[in-house]
Formats: C-alpha cells, structure tokens, sequence
C-alpha cells in the first residue's frame, strides 16, 4: 500500500518542477516584451535608444532570456527523465516484492492441500474388524468383516456414550465435563484388565465387555438395558472398549497442525477471512460424528491446545460447527 502510494507521488509534478515550468513561461513571455522596453529613451536610468540598430538590439535583448528559458526546459526535461527512472525502478521493486508474495501464497496453498490430501488418507486408513454369528441349519457360521474409513466415527461415538453412561451411573455427582473425561479415557486408551478391580465404574465396563463377548456380539440392546437401565437402539459387533489410541492419535496430531499451519500464516500473506475460508474447506471434510468425537476429545482435556488461552481454534476458526445437539451427551 505504501509502495503504491509512493508511486502515485512519483506521477504527479513536484513543487520544484512546477516552479521551474512557471518560471521558464515568464521568461519566454518577458523576451517577447524586452525588446520594446529595453529600446525605449530610457528605463531604469540607462538609455538604450543608441545602441546600435534595432535588429542586433532586439536580437541581443530577447536571445538571453530565450537561453535561460531553454537552460531552465532542459533542466525540467532532466529531473523528470531522473524522477522517470526512479518511478522505473520502484515499480520494479514493486512488483517483484508482489511475486514473491504470490510464490509464497502458492506454496501455502500448495501445501494446505497436500495436508487435505493426507488428511483424506488418515480417514481412510481407520478401520475396525466386525464379527458376525450366522446360524445356518443349526449351525452357526462366523462372519468377518470391517467398518473403514468415515463411517467408523459412527460407531465410536456409540462406545463413547457408553462409557459415559456407565460414568454417569458411577459418579452420580459429577459434572458432566467429569464424566466426559473419564469415558475418554477408557475409550481413547482401553480398558486393562489391571483396572478392572480398581473401581465400579471399571467393573460395570468389563461385565458389559465380557457379556457382549459372551453372547457373540450380539444383543448389546438388553445388555445395555440391564446393566445401565437405559434404552439403546445400536448393536455394536465388534469387540468393545479395545481403545482408539493408536488410530486417532495420529489422525488428531496431523488434523491439529493442518489448523495451526493455517492459522498461524503472517496475516500479510493471508489475513483472516481467508484463514477462515481455508479452514472451511477441512472443516467441510469433518463427518457430524468426527466433529463431535473432536468436540469430546478437546472436553475431555486429551485434546485441551485445540482451545486454550494460546489457539482458539473453535472460537476464532471453527472448526467445529453446527454440531446436531441431539448428538451430544447430556
């Protein structure tokens, strides 16, 4: 902007150039009028009317102011030549200083996109192996088969919830935030057999585990009935609370700097409205269910630097966003 208006200044006539303009016009104008004057009987006490004849008098009167008209001209036509070249230049400076702010807004981009891209990847890469029993004239037939890729954010947010309803039974006065943190950690970590005698909250998570197991993976709605006195519509067929570390860890570290890479660009490169526009465009790759699982793993405190006094990553940049409130835990 500065660089701009320094230009605009460039353009325009300078008071010396101005002044040099108006006195080279006053003097052409005077040589027109110095012969009449200066061959009068007398002007300013000298008497020029015998000094020779009137062709060589006129001549020698208006030549001189011609010359320093033209010394004046010559001048004036140098300077703006000088004041050319240097507009020429800062120009130049201009714009490669604009070109080196596109290359670098180009890599950015560039780069953002090869993060997208591996963010795709990241999702596809999550699975989780099913197992069904199929009883085929008396006998029963084991089935494999496998949840991938953005569907498997689905299901995690069923094994959330019921491990949040268990610490809800648990820790009857907790806060929610509380009981959050605690079905966090048994769904993000697992649940170890050395907790199992720990507390009760760890004892009804097992007895569910072993009962689902037990049954073939099957029933988990009066199981869930039973134990937690609660309705539940989902049946879950693979094996529970194995823990997500190693498939979310990496998938939530790549996702968070994919924000901060953002976010953190010198605002003369990329200001906010277009650090917002960016990170829609990854928000825009976050399933309902993957917005939410990111909402309770910042709640649960595992992922606190999403929004903290340093990043507001959910203020600021919202990245998560109309999230269905029916979704969320009570």
């Amino acid at each position: 902007m500065n660089s701009n208006l320094d230009i605009d200044k460039e353009v325009r006539f300078g008071k010396l150039s101005i002044t040099i303009l108006i006195i080279s016009v006053i003097v052409i104008i005077f040589s027109f009028f110095a012969p009449y004057l200066f061959v009068q009987e007398s002007i300013f006490g000298i008497d020029f009317s015998d000094k020779g004849e009137t062709g060589h008098t006129l001549a020698g009167i208006s030549l001189p102011f011609i010359a320093i008209s033209g010394v004046l001209l010559t001048f004036l036509a140098f300077y703006i030549q000088f004041r050319a070249n240097r507009l020429q230049r800062k120009m130049f400076r201009l714009e490669l200083d604009e070109q080196k702010i596109q290359f670098k807004k180009n890599q950015i981009e560039n780069q953002f996109y090869e993060m997208l891209r591996l963010h795709k990847e990241n999702v596809n890469e999550i699975e989780v192996s099913t197992i069904k029993f199929i009883f085929n004239q008396s006998q029963k037939e084991k089935v494999e088969g496998i949840i991938k890729g953005r569907r498997v954010f689905d299901f995690m947010a069923k094994e959330f919830e019921i491990c949040y309803y268990t610490a809800k039974k648990c820790f009857p006065e907790a806060t929610p935030k509380i009981c959050i943190n605690e079905a966090y950690g048994v769904f993000f970590h697992g649940l170890n057999n050395e907790n199992k005698n720990k507390h009760e909250y760890f004892k009804i998570l097992a007895g569910i585990k072993d009962n689902h197991e037990f049954d073939n993976y099957s029933d988990l709605k009066s199981i869930i009935k039973q134990v937690l006195n609660i309705e539940w519509e989902y049946d879950l067929n693979y094996e529970l609370f194995k823990g997500y570390s190693t498939l979310l860890a990496h998938y939530y570290r790549h996702l968070f700097q994919s924000v901060k890479f953002v976010v953190n660009q010198p605002n003369n490169l990329i200001n906010y409205e277009e650090k917002r526009k960016y990170l829609r465009i990854l928000r825009a790759q976050l399933s309902n269910n993957e917005q939410l699982m990111l909402f309770y793993n910042w709640l649960s405190n595992f992922g606190k630097q999403w929004e903290n006094n340093n990043n507001k990553f959910f203020t600021d940049y919202r990245m998560i966003h109309n999230i269905y409130q029916a979704l969320i835990v009570p």
